[in-house]
């Protein structure tokens, strides 16, 4: 199978990369920040704690939604056009490999850092539960939900990728087919 040596390559490529440490740090610090603040804001208006932690829980998600939908444009909306302008996408085909084994490949790669971000966020929207005000079955479904957008967001951005060779037009196109997505 040699979809396996592409794909351990490129997560031990993703995997030494210091912004993968960073931006599960960043992530998980802006959390934190934006719940206190939340939490600071409702606690001196004098509200209880299971509409704070409702309220906070609400406002962590949508943020995370819309985090998780941007990570198809940062991340892969321009992985597959790189390799198409840097001439090296033809060397990988000269390999044994399938179109399949390169993409999928280079989505599970480039998703690394994404994903350690939204797994980084889980934590503190789980102690906003333990608040009062979210039951367990919306933590999970709203963490389902966050995992499927990332997902969706990460193959639109790679779909246009493979469909383009120019940078700013693969961007253009991930950005208008996700407000697409989401406006369906």
């Amino acid at each position: 199978m040699t979809f396996l040596p592409v794909l351990e390559r490129e997560l031990r490529v993703a995997a030494r990369k210091r912004s993968t440490f960073w931006f599960r740090v960043v992530a998980a610090i802006i959390a934190v920040i934006i719940g206190g603040m939340v939490l600071a804001f409702y606690k001196a208006a004098g509200t209880s704690m299971a509409s704070i932690g409702g309220t906070l829980f609400a406002v962590l998600g949508w943020m995370a939604l819309f985090a998780a939908l941007f990570c198809g444009l940062f991340f892969t909306a321009d992985c597959l056009s790189e390799e198409k302008r840097e001439g090296t996408i033809g060397l990988l085909f000269l390999t044994d490999l399938r179109g399949h084994d390169v993409v999928g490949a280079k989505l599970l790669s480039q998703s690394l850092r994404s994903v350690y971000g939204l797994l980084a966020i889980f934590p503190v929207m789980a102690m906003i539960m333990l608040m009062g005000g979210v039951t367990g079955a919306q933590f999970w479904k709203t963490n389902i939900a966050l995992v499927n957008a990332l997902f969706c967001s990460l193959v639109v951005g790679i779909f246009v990728s493979a469909r383009s060779r120019n940078s700013q037009k693969a961007l253009t196109g991930t950005f208008c087919l996700l407000l697409l997505f989401v406006a369906g």
